[in-house]
């Protein structure tokens, strides 16, 4: 055994153990705590129920629309996740990028993302891929 003679350095090393696994796991608790609140809770592949449309939403403020048919394209977005709006820019995009541009809120339901227009209040249904 470890130290069978010696009661003082056996109580070290466990106190010395029970200290480094305290901080490891207070760590991994503050990294999932800030992990869940501060994430971008739309990131991922989303496939429209209507037109079978995937957009992708990175993380980076890019969101990748890819049409059933003709051309993908790239568009900007920011997300509110306190009002839950997202906005969703033609920056640099091509002459059929307009069909996803606007401000929408938003709702995320286990694998259902709808954006609601906020002008006019038009739904768009994603699944997540």
């Amino acid at each position: 055994m470890l130290f069978e003679n010696n009661e003082e350095k056996r109580s070290t090393v466990w106190r010395t153990v029970l200290t480094v696994s305290s901080v490891l796991i207070i760590i991994i608790a503050v990294f999932f705590v800030v992990k869940l609140f501060t994430a971008n809770p739309l990131e991922g592949s989303w496939v429209s129920e209507d037109s079978g449309e995937v957009v992708e939403i990175r993380d980076n403020g890019q969101l990748t629309v890819d049409p059933a048919e003709g051309e993908g394209y790239t568009l900007e977005y920011s997300v509110d996740t306190k009002t839950k709006v997202l906005t969703v820019q033609t920056a640099g995009a091509s002459d059929g990028a307009g069909d996803l541009t606007g401000t929408y809120t938003y709702n995320v339901e286990q694998d259902t993302l709808t954006l609601t227009e906020r002008e006019y209040g038009d739904q768009i249904v994603f699944v997540r891929q």
